[in-house]
């Protein structure tokens, strides 16, 4: 078995066998992995329009697309409501990104999303 091979089966497991929480964190770190990608590579106007850079874009929209549509608006009310507006203006910013091959949008989600992964390791972790 190849060295990505056993990476792949190691994530699949750590996938299979975590806690909703715990996938939550995983989706976090997954869109900030991406984000920080795609700022770097937006950064340099050699590589702000290669397919990586629209790839890394691509994921951590998929990523933030997929906690946004797990919201539970009736059990979580305002917050709920609040993570939504959050996610509709990263998503946002992130299209902008996409469009303008610019870093600014990835750098404002970036913000957004560190901050909602710090308040979630604060709630798991307690």
């Amino acid at each position: 078995m190849s060295y990505a091979q056993a990476a792949a089966t190691y994530q699949r497991n750590a996938v299979l066998n975590a806690t909703p929480e715990k996938l939550v964190q995983m989706l976090y770190e997954g869109a900030i992995k991406n984000l920080e990608k795609s700022r770097l590579g937006l950064a340099d106007q050699k590589t702000a329009r290669s397919s990586e850079v629209g790839q890394s874009i691509g994921k951590a929209i998929g990523i933030l697309g997929e906690l946004r549509a797990s919201l539970d608006h009736a059990a979580g009310g305002a917050i709920a409501r609040d993570l939504d507006r959050l996610y509709e203006f990263a998503l946002d910013q992130l299209s902008q990104s996409n469009l303008t091959r610019t870093p600014n949008g990835v750098e404002n989600t970036l913000r957004v999303v560190r901050t909602l992964k710090e308040g979630w390791d604060g709630i798991v972790a307690g």
